[in-house]
């Protein structure tokens, strides 16, 4: 069998534009991985910070319990809040 220049080239030029499709499609697929990892780096620190938050929060009740332990101060559930 044999191909002519023409039907090759036809062939060739057919195959290209396939692979600039797949190509196309995997950059957009790319960018949108992309930006969905760099949201979740900034979730990711947010969530962070707010959980250091509570840490400290409850490293400073666990203190103030322990001292209301000791008779030093009232524990945290004793206090009453500024309203009153």
């Amino acid at each position: 069998m044999v191909i002519s220049a023409v039907t090759y080239s036809y062939m060739s030029n057919q195959r290209l534009d396939q692979l600039e499709e797949k190509l196309a499609y995997l950059e957009a697929a790319n960018a949108e991985l992309s930006e969905e990892i760099f949201r979740q780096q900034q979730e990711i620190a947010t969530l962070t910070k707010a959980h250091h938050q509570l840490l400290e929060r409850f490293a400073e009740m666990q203190e103030a319990d322990s001292d209301a332990i000791s008779g030093s101060k009232p524990t945290a559930l004793e206090q009453r809040p500024p309203h009153y």
